[in-house]
């Protein structure tokens, strides 16, 4: 399946020539026009634009199969901005986006609170984004989460989430996002499947 799309991927260079987005907004729901929901060629010619791939390098750095039964599909893009991992759902519909920074983000300039206390949130110029909640990755609090939560029209929910480097190391640490998440919440896997399944056969 991604052997083909390369191939229409390939047919499709004078795309290239359109204006490209880049990373894009840090706070949209996708990296490099990339969205949940996705099917592979219209994913691929989405990273193959926004992060002006050459010819040639119409197919993903790296791929491999994981999953249940190995169906789906994660492929990695090895890009100047970062590493760029796509999660296909049986190999056709993205599911899961992971974009690793190559130049940390100052959680100042994407506006994130450092906690969720009202009190955080002053207001005026220094407002920050309070449709983040604050927590950690895991019970050893060693990386800092903000992320988010939308349901979509077909009735699933995404999550956009980033995260700090690691605390461990102090210093800026947790005032850096080295780290951003876009994915299916796993509650919401079986509504995910509903849907795309009843979206029509290319």
């Amino acid at each position: 399946m991604l052997a083909a799309c390369a191939v229409l991927a390939l047919a499709s260079v004078a795309v290239a020539q359109e204006r490209a987005a880049g990373v894009g907004d840090a706070h949209a729901a996708g990296v490099f026009g990339v969205e949940i929901g996705m099917d592979v060629p219209t994913a691929l010619q989405s990273v193959f634009v926004n992060a002006q791939r050459k010819p040639g390098q119409e197919r993903p750095d790296a791929k491999k199969n994981e999953g249940k039964e190995n169906k789906d599909v994660r492929v990695l893009y090895k890009l100047s901005e970062g590493n760029l991992q796509i999660v296909f759902a049986e190999g056709r519909w993205v599911k899961e986006i992971f974009f690793e920074y190559a130049k940390p983000l100052a959680t100042d300039d994407l506006k994130l609170l450092d906690s969720t206390a009202t009190f955080a949130n002053t207001g005026g110029e220094t407002r920050r984004d309070d449709r983040y909640a604050v927590g950690f990755t895991g019970d050893d609090k060693k990386e800092k989460f903000w992320w988010r939560d939308e349901r979509t029209v077909s009735g699933y929910r995404v999550r956009v989430g980033f995260v700090s480097g690691k605390l461990t190391k102090g210093g800026l640490a947790s005032k850096e996002v080295t780290r951003k998440i876009v994915t299916v919440m796993p509650e919401d896997a079986d509504k995910f499947a509903q849907a795309m399944a009843a979206k029509p056969s290319a």
